[in-house]
C-alpha cells in the first residue's frame, strides 16, 4: 500500500511546517513530530488496526524522513514558507488518507 506510505510521509512533512510556522525550534518540533507518531500508533493498536511490528517501525520511520525533509526546507536551508505549496501537500495528503482509507473499508478489515 504504497499510498499508506505517501501519506505518512506527507503528514509528517505538515508537521514540521506547522511546527516551524508556530515558532517552535528544531528539538521540540522533532520531539512533538515523534510523540504525534507514536499516538498514532498507540491509536491503530487501540482501535484494534493489527500491524506487523516491522510495518509500525517503517511507519514510524517513514514520518520522520518527512519530517525531516520539512526540518531541511525550513531550519536549515531556510527557504521562505510558501502557502500554496504547503496547502497543495495537505491537499495530497488528505486525498491520500481518504483514498487508503476507502480501501481499508472496501476490504472489510477491522
Amino acid at each position: 500500500m504504497i499510498y499508506g506510505r505517501l501519506s505518512i510521509f506527507y503528514q509528517d512533512f505538515c508537521w514540521g511546517d506547522l511546527f516551524y510556522l508556530l515558532g517552535s525550534s528544531f528539538a521540540w518540533s522533532l520531539v512533538f513530530s515523534l510523540i504525534i507518531m507514536i499516538i498514532w500508533e498507540l491509536f491503530e493498536l487501540t482501535t484494534k488496526i493489527i500491524e506487523p511490528s516491522v510495518n509500525v517501525f517503517f511507519d514510524i520511520l517513514i514520518g520522520l524522513a518527512g519530517f525531516i525533509l520539512s526540518a531541511l526546507v525550513y531550519y536549515y536551508w531556510a527557504l521562505t514558507f510558501d502557502w500554496s505549496l504547503n496547502i497543495a501537500i495537505l491537499i495530497l495528503t488528505l486525498t491520500i488518507a481518504l483514498w487508503g482509507l476507502i480501501d481499508f473499508w472496501q476490504r472489510g478489515y477491522r
